[in-house]
């Protein structure tokens, strides 16, 4: 089962961080840093509770604007009628065309491999099937 309450941050198939939403000590996120690199960790201190406003700021950033402007049609594309900032990161794993940086939910065992949009570069080796449609 996947737990959307627990995540790592993964930078291509590498942990750099863990967050758990709900700590069982309660209060607010709790997040663990394995990485010391200013553009790649995720909060700024290497271990403890984060603000609601970090998290959402981090999640933010990870996510198209509602205001973007075929942000109906990504939704579509999703399967989501309404924007939802959580609803996309859950289907999105936070990936990004410019960097390789994402998310992966406790209980799944997807790879970078599975989430990567520029699988060409990364991955050369695999036929591209759209190519022969």
């Amino acid at each position: 089962m996947i737990d959307y309450m627990t995540f790592d941050v993964m930078w291509m198939d590498d942990i750099i961080a863990h967050v758990e939403l709900k700590p069982t000590d309660g209060g607010t996120p709790y997040v663990i840093n394995y990485i010391e690199d200013f553009n790649k960790q995720f909060s700024p201190t290497m271990e403890g509770h984060i603000t609601l406003e970090e998290l959402e700021r981090w999640l933010k950033w990870r996510t198209f604007p509602p205001t973007r402007v075929n942000a109906k049609e990504l939704l579509a594309s999703l399967d989501m009628q309404a924007y939802n900032r959580w609803g996309i990161v859950r289907k999105t794993h936070c990936v990004m065309a410019d960097d390789e940086i994402w998310i992966r939910f406790k209980g799944e065992t997807l790879t970078h491999r599975d989430v990567c949009l520029r699988k060409d570069l990364y991955y050369p080796e695999e036929p591209n099937f759209l190519e022969f449609q």
